[in-house]
């Protein structure tokens, strides 16, 4: 068996020239850059977005290599070329009979791509849509056309690498946002008068001979010599003030396009990273500089991909293939090798392009000696494997899952509705290309000569085609009333099926149906126990945008046993987003009949989801019951009881802690289905509760009395954004990177409370506290905040907040000696090393 499972894996690699159909950086170079072009694109602009976009990628890529340090840099890229486009040398001039325009494989398609160019009639902005939190890649970049082409501002190189950096590394950006309150553009620090703008760069200090009124210069000066008198202070500052050039942080959107670092730290040569800033990327990064995340990425961790003292050649290669309405599909079934060596001959006369491959197997284990070499046959070859894996002796961990997760695949399981879970894995294997959504799928009822109703609700975006299939294990043997079986539309017209023999089934094709609800009427047969399925699918119209929805799950690098999973699902309408819309997700249990039924959020509170209304709904699931393969499924509505609504395109406000649109327009009535996707659990833990609550990201002072302060924030779960935690402790420090890394160190912990909490403190709801100001000196402090559960578990310290205490004043001792401005002779100089090392020495060891 496992032989028979090998060769089908490697002779299915190997059919096609070798590829790097799944972006990865290979000696410094990013390779195979998937780039959707879009077919509402007018002929007349076709050339000026592929150009544009080619320029913008070779001049991307240099500063992609300054950025990086050398680390980096665009080596190829992929044009996927929509049908409507027609010949290559329609668009593009250059193109001659040798120009490479062959069909995509099956791993090619919009859905995969890293880039997406969108028709933009609004005024849109590109933006990277990142799902997941501080160093986790996101889903993709949009480039709206306006960006590309036009009047207006055009992309620049700088914008297109801050896009870059928080698609692949995981970054955010480092300026604040207009009339965001999480990530507002301009905050103000407890003991001064004036706003400083949230962002991210060394500031310039003169020039002038007095640097009296110079608040920035001033403010540093004091802080060196705090200890020494006023006077003196001023002395040393006229010595400090100099002329120096603004250096700014590249992934600070609001800067001008000068910036080619990343915000570092206070010795670097770039632009020295400000903790106090209320940044996106500090309040989900624990406020490190963006430079120390990039080194933590996959790309460049543990030193993987160094700078090389010479690039050999770093010139920029493009690539160009046709989108294809639906891949070529080959179902394998692990049985043989004789039957592998007859598909791999069939495939290799009949195909000209990658296809879909569907596995059915009950092998997971791969020899470790072959393991490597098929991964990397995966990750090179533009097929799109998905292997269904039925139940068997299961190993403690099946390396086959392990396999399609590292390779970009999927694996499905195929567990206790085989029917179910198979059919929706044949719909999402071949439905990337053509867009097939699934409506509604369900099992009917069992009692004998029951009449059944059956509704659903058939939406605009899939109205080009509507088909409706019923089917079962034992279908041949018609457990339902051929006669009595029908499909009712919104105004009372009946549609009847078809047999089918080969697959036992029965089938209503409508082509352009109307749309609104429908009902499906049948009947049981007396004594006929057999369960029978409904699957209801569409189309869309040619000139129209479907409304798609999707599921995921990701598994998180955890000290916890077994790790926390994450469940994202994602909605929206061609290339936008849906918010409001409702998404149940529906967790089935190895080896039990049990479901468990979770409403994921699209609320930006920065735990799990990080950017409300970006039409990525998600949710934690902690609650395993026992080892093996779990599936989740999702259900999306909406228009019915909600106000869920498409927001085309984004804004120049975008996208801080809301994705903000100036173009919104109600989604209408729909419903979809999606999954399964698939997660394997291989160790329980023997404790009853093992999962701390999340971290509080929003703690902020809302008003401020004479000797109180009014805090407030939003309540998380007890399991990370599940139940109610059972209290919250806030404490008081003096240095905002105790936060951080002493929080539970009583030693420098000035003042400290428990505030218990009721059971209305649900997930989301906002939390208030009054704070009576302890009696301290007078000074700047800091404030965080923890949640704790009813067994111990505490999440990670809060945000930072800031705190100005009007306490008693130390006394500055003067003396009388004469002030002498400073000359940095070798002795001082020497003097300032020996200071600046101890200083490290002493900030280090606390």
């Amino acid at each position: 068996m496992e032989k028979a499972f090998l060769l089908s894996l490697f002779a299915l690699c190997i059919l096609y020239p070798v590829r790097t159909s799944k972006l990865k950086i290979v000696k410094n170079g990013y390779e195979d850059i998937l780039i959707a072009l879009d077919s509402k694109t007018l002929p007349q602009d076709r050339i000026k977005i592929v150009t544009y976009l080619q320029n913008l990628l070779q001049s991307s890529s240099s500063i992609l290599t300054t950025s990086t340090k050398g680390r980096a840099y665009f080596r190829s890229a992929t044009f996927l070329v929509p049908k409507t486009w027609g010949d290559i040398q329609k668009w593009l001039p250059e193109a001659d009979n040798s120009t490479s325009f062959e069909n995509a494989g099956a791993a090619l398609s919009r859905e995969n791509a890293d880039v997406i160019v969108t028709t933009s009639k609004a005024n849109d902005y590109p933006y990277a849509l990142h799902q997941g939190g501080c160093g986790r890649s996101g889903l993709r970049i949009y480039l709206p056309s306006n960006s590309l082409m036009g009047s207006g501002q055009k992309l620049g190189g700088r914008d297109f690498i801050r896009l870059w950096s928080e698609f692949r590394y995981g970054i955010f950006p480092e300026g604040g946002f207009a009339e965001d309150e999480k990530y507002s553009a301009v905050y103000r620090m407890p003991n001064e008068d004036v706003d400083r703008a949230t962002e991210c760069k060394t500031e310039p200090k003169g020039p002038q001979d007095d640097c009296e009124g110079n608040t920035i210069c001033e403010k540093e000066c004091r802080e060196e010599c705090q200890d020494e008198c006023e006077t003196k202070c001023k002395e040393r500052c006229k010595g400090k003030c100099k002329s120096e050039p603004i250096v700014s942080s590249l992934m600070d959107q609001n800067l001008a396009s000068k910036a080619a670092s990343f915000c570092e730290g206070r010795l670097s040569l770039g632009p020295n990273h400000n903790p106090n800033s209320p940044s996106k990327h500090n309040l989900l990064c624990n406020e490190e500089g963006t430079w120390f995340t990039v080194l933590r990425s996959p790309d460049f961790k543990h030193g993987k991909n160094a700078a090389p003292k010479h690039f050999s050649d770093i010139s920029l290669s493009f690539r160009f293939v046709k989108e294809v309405d639906a891949p070529k599909v080959i179902v394998a079934i692990d049985i043989s090798s004789k039957m592998t060596e007859e598909l791999t001959e069939n495939e290799n006369s009949t195909f000209n392009s990658a296809p879909s491959v569907i596995l059915l197997t009950t092998t997971q284990y791969i020899h470790p000696d072959r393991y490597d070499a098929i991964q990397l046959s995966l990750q090179q070859s533009e097929m799109r494997l998905t292997a269904m894996v039925f139940q068997n002796d299961l190993k403690p961990q099946s390396m086959l899952t392990d396999l399609c997760s590292k390779s970009g695949n999927q694996l499905v399981y195929v567990g206790r509705n085989p029917l179910k879970d198979m059919y929706r894995s044949f719909v999402q294997a071949i439905g990337g290309h053509r867009n097939v959504q699934l409506i509604s799928q369900e099992y009917l009822i069992t009692l004998d000569e029951e009449n059944i109703w059956f509704k659903f609700f058939l939406d605009k975006s899939v109205s080009q085609d509507l088909k409706v299939s019923l089917t079962g294990p034992e279908f041949g043997s018609s457990p339902l009333g051929y006669l009595n079986t029908k499909l009712e539309d919104r105004k009372g017209n009946f549609i009847y099926p078809r047999k089918r023999e080969i697959v036992p089934s029965w089938d209503f094709h409508v082509s352009n149906p109307q749309t609104g609800t429908y009902t499906l009427k049948t009947r049981r047969r007396l004594g006929a126990k057999s369960p029978v399925m409904v699957s209801v699918y569409g189309t869309p119209p040619i000139k129209e945008d479907p409304i798609i929805a999707r599921v995921w799950v990701e598994i998180l690098e955890s000290k916890i046993s077994p790790p926390p999973v994450q469940i994202f699902a994602e909605v929206r309408k061609g290339n936008y987003p849906i918010k409001n819309a409702t998404v149940i997700a529906y967790v089935y249990h190895p080896q039990s009949e049990d479901v468990s039924e979770i409403s994921l959020l699209d609320d930006g509170l920065g735990n799990i989801d990080i950017t409300e209304d970006d039409g990525i709904y998600s949710h934690y699931f902690t609650n395993f019951t026992s080892t093996g393969f779990y599936n989740v499924y999702i259900k999306v509505t909406g228009g019915f009881n909600d106000y869920s609504t498409v927001l085309r395109g984004p804004s120049s406000a975008c996208c801080g802690s809301t994705f903000i649109s100036n173009d919104q327009n109600p989604s209408g009535q729909f419903q979809r289905e999606a999954g399964p996707a698939t997660f394997e659990v291989t160790t329980l833990s023997d404790r009853e509760d093992s999962y701390p609550p999340a971290k509080v990201t929003d703690l902020r002072i809302t008003k401020t009395y004479d000797q109180m302060v009014a805090l407030q924030w939003t309540a998380v779960g007890d399991d990370f954004d599940a139940g109610v935690a059972s209290a919250y402790e806030l404490k008081l420090l003096r240095n905002r990177s105790l936060i951080r890394n002493r929080f539970s160190d009583p030693e420098v912990v000035l003042h400290s409370e428990i505030i218990n909490t009721t059971p209305l403190a649900e997930y989301g709801i906002p939390l208030h506290h009054l704070l009576e100001i302890p009696k301290l000196e007078r000074g700047l402090y800091y404030l965080g905040i923890r949640a704790v559960d009813e067994v111990g578990n505490t999440g990670e310290p809060s945000n930072a907040v800031a705190l100005w205490v009007d306490g008693k004043q130390s006394t500055i001792q003067c003396t009388d000696e004469k002030i002498v401005p400073e000359k940095l002779t070798q002795a001082a100089s020497h003097a300032r090393l020996s200071f600046i090392v101890l200083f490290i020495t002493v900030f280090i060891i606390l």
